[in-house]
Parts: C-alpha cells; sequence; structure tokens
C-alpha cells in the first residue's frame, strides 16, 4: 500500500505548532463522537433484545455486524485514501457513519434493519483508526507522539463516559431507543463538516506500493498486531456485555449500569495521558509489559466480586490499566517501529494494525452471548478475555523497544 509522506513540523514555527495543537484536539473530539455514537447502544442492548425478542446470541450479533463491517472497511478505507488523500477519506467515511447512526435511530424498525444500519454505521466508523493516526504519525514529531496520542486517546474516555450516562435518561426521557440515535446523529454530521474545514489534507506519494503481505510476514509487526487483538478482546467484551452483565446478574437498573461501566473512563483519561507522556521519556515497552498482567487481573476479578463498591473498583482498576490507557503506548510503538524501519508503510502498518486488533470485537461479543446462551452467565467470558490479556503479554516479548533507536 503507498503511504502518505508530511514534512515534520519545525519546533520553532508557532503557526505549524498551532496547528498540530487544533488538530490533536479536533481528532481527540472525533474519537469522542465515534465512542458516544457506539457505547450508547450497550446499555439499551437489554431494551432493544426485549421489544425485538432476542436471544443472547443474537443481541451480541448487533455489535457483531457494527464491528464485521468496522473492520471490513478499514483497507478498503487505506487502499481509498492513496486515491483521495487521507483527508477526503476521513471525511467520506464520517459521512457514512452519520448516515448509519440516523438510520439506526430513523429505519431500523425490525432486527434484519437493525443490522443493516449497525454494519452501515460500522462501515463509516472503520476508517477513523487508521486515517486519524496515519495523520497524527506524519504530522506530531515522535518525541511528542505519546502525548499527542494520549490527548487523542482521551476522546474515547470522554465518548464512553457521555455514551454510557446518556443512554439511561434519553431512553426514559422520550420512552424509545431509537431517540438517542436520531439525537446523535447531529455530532456526527457535524464532525464530518469540521475535519473538511480544519484539517489539511496529507500528499500522497504514489512512487512505492506496500504489499499488505509484506507487513504480514514482518515478525515484529505481527506481533504487535496479535497483541493488540488480545487486548481488545477484553476491552470490546467488557463495553458490550458489562452494562448487561451488571443488569441481569448484578440486579443493577439501566441507568446505573451505564454508569458503572463510565466509571472506567474516569480513571483512564488521566491515566493514559500521564502514561502516553511517561512512554515518551523511558520507552513503551516495560509500561505496556507491566499493564498487562494488571489487566488480566482485573478482567478475571471483575464477575467475582459481588458488591458494588468492588465492582467499582474492579472498574477503576481497568480503567487505569486497561485498552484506553493502553492505546496512546499502544499505536506510538507500532509509530516508532514503522517510521523508523518501513516508513513507506506507514499508512498500511497503521490500517493492518487497527484491522487485526478489531478482528476481536467481531469474536468476542457474539462469543460471549454465545457463553452465556450455554452457561446461563456472562462470567466465562470475562475470563477468556482475562486469558488472552496474559496472551497478549507473551506475544509482547522480545519486541524491541525503539526509544533507544530513535533519534530525538
Amino acid at each position: 500500500m503507498e503511504t502518505a509522506v508530511l514534512a515534520t513540523p519545525s519546533a520553532e514555527d508557532g503557526t505549524e505548532r498551532t496547528y498540530v495543537q487544533r488538530l490533536v484536539a479536533l481528532l481527540c473530539a472525533g474519537w469522542a463522537v465515534v465512542y458516544v455514537d457506539r457505547t450508547i447502544l450497550y446499555p439499551l442492548l437489554s431494551v432493544i433484545a426485549r421489544d425485538l425478542g432476542l436471544s443472547g446470541f443474537q443481541t451480541g450479533l448487533i455489535s457483531g455486524a457494527y464491528f464485521t463491517l468496522y473492520v471490513a472497511a478499514m483497507l478498503p478505507a487505506g487502499l481509498l485514501a492513496e486515491r483521495l488523500g487521507l483527508k477526503r477519506t476521513l471525511v467520506l467515511f464520517s459521512l457514512v457513519s452519520a448516515v448509519g447512526i440516523l438510520g439506526f435511530g430513523a429505519v431500523a424498525v425490525n432486527y434484519l434493519a437493525l443490522l443493516a444500519m449497525a454494519a452501515v454505521h460500522g462501515a463509516g466508523a472503520g476508517s477513523y483508526y487508521t486515517m486519524a493516526y496515519s495523520i497524527t504519525i506524519h504530522t506530531v514529531p515522535r518525541r511528542n507522539r505519546g502525548t499527542a496520542s494520549g490527548v487523542i486517546n482521551g476522546g474515547m474516555s470522554l465518548g464512553l463516559a457521555a455514551g454510557l450516562a446518556l443512554a439511561g435518561p434519553l431512553y426514559h426521557a422520550t420512552g424509545s431507543w431509537r431517540a438517542p440515535f436520531l439525537i446523535l446523529a447531529v455530532p456526527t454530521f457535524l464532525m464530518a463538516a469540521l475535519f473538511q474545514r480544519f484539517v489539511r489534507e496529507v500528499p500522497v506519494s504514489r512512487r512505492r506500493a506496500v504489499p499488505v503481505w509484506g507487513l504480514l510476514r514482518d515478525p515484529t509487526l505481527l506481533r504487535m498486531n496479535l497483541s493488540a487483538f488480545c487486548v481488545l478482546y477484553g476491552w470490546w467484551v467488557l463495553l458490550s456485555w458489562g452494562p448487561v452483565f451488571f443488569q441481569r446478574e448484578r440486579r443493577i437498573g439501566l441507568t446505573m449500569s451505564g454508569l458503572y461501566t463510565l466509571v472506567i473512563a474516569v480513571t483512564a483519561m488521566p491515566s493514559g495521558l500521564l502514561l502516553g507522556r511517561w512512554s515518551d521519556r523511558i520507552g513503551r515497552k516495560r509500561i505496556v509489559q507491566t499493564m498487562l498482567p494488571l489487566m488480566a487481573l482485573t478482567l478475571a476479578v471483575l464477575p467475582q466480586v459481588q458488591s458494588r463498591t468492588g465492582m467499582l473498583l474492579a472498574l477503576m482498576a481497568y480503567g487505569v490499566v486497561g485498552k484506553l490507557a493502553w492505546d496512546p503506548l499502544g499505536i506510538s510503538w507500532l509509530g516508532d517501529y514503522v517510521s523508523r524501519h518501513r516508513p513507506e508503510a506507514v499508512g498500511a502498518a497503521v490500517a493492518l494494525f487497527s484491522f487485526i486488533s478489531v478482528l476481536s470485537a467481531v469474536v468476542g461479543s457474539p462469543l460471549t452471548g454465545w457463553i452465556q446462551d450455554v452457561t446461563g452467565s456472562l462470567a466465562g467470558g470475562f475470563y477468556v478475555a482475562a486469558g488472552l490479556a496474559l496472551v497478549g503479554l507473551a506475544l509482547s516479548l522480545g519486541l524491541p523497544d525503539n526509544r533507544v533507536e530513535a533519534k530525538p
């Protein structure tokens, strides 16, 4: 796949610094919208299932449809970006995402229509990771990359908090699970307009093609990608099934179940910012390899605790060491390696990283629903997620820490 090339802005150029700061803030807002659109669904899954008479597996397929198209859109979006440019592709897919969230509220009158609109929305949102972080890697100097990624990833926490907090109140205020999606269509369309207005296009080089197969054969990239799959698996299980677990197995109401999951964002945002900044100074590897066993522990403990205080503490601990805090380090670690060893393949490598890692959502949500159907409990899904976090740790062993290789 061909890649985009943009000169790193000079630290002395105030105009460029201002643009980088504005870009980081805008991409943070973009993640917030992507996540609020996505996470407002999860507390409502039990309502939707009851309204449409769905089994656990069928309910899991709603998220599965979203993430199937989310994943499927990533590599085509990367190829399209070679022709249209990163900015234009970002704007185009943001509009598709907005159409999907609008349709989720307006035309999802039965189960098949619901799956179709979830798929359209997922296809639109699927390009965001690749486009946003490809632009970031080419624009933000390496010495600030962890910090910038931490700020951008803060949008995930903001969107997570807003989506989980708003789901119950909006549902109770309107009496319809469709109304929240109609409301969220407005900021989703607005983000597409802001990207068009304020993001600069990244010039595309057409001189060299980078086959995806070549990136898959790179053992360092392959292990980074598979480790990311393991990290994100637990996140999607917790995010999509956590509210349902709290409602059904801990007898917590709809609004409170969303608020319980929201506490992840409360601790993840400062943790991600701090760890991203710290990783710029001491490297990504040591921090990541400390986080993953702790991540596994929090996922294993969560279905064991019975008290509300214990659940809150487990969720807060996951926020500190979980996916949202890991994200700035994971993408910066990948960016460090690719920009140094395969600079012509940044766009392709980011797309592949996102593609493989988010495959975990396609697998995790319906598999956890099936575990519930078979065992009568969601606990087994959390244990599988904890085991995979340890597999992610094993895959990260021996990977290079490019901090010592990179130039300041």
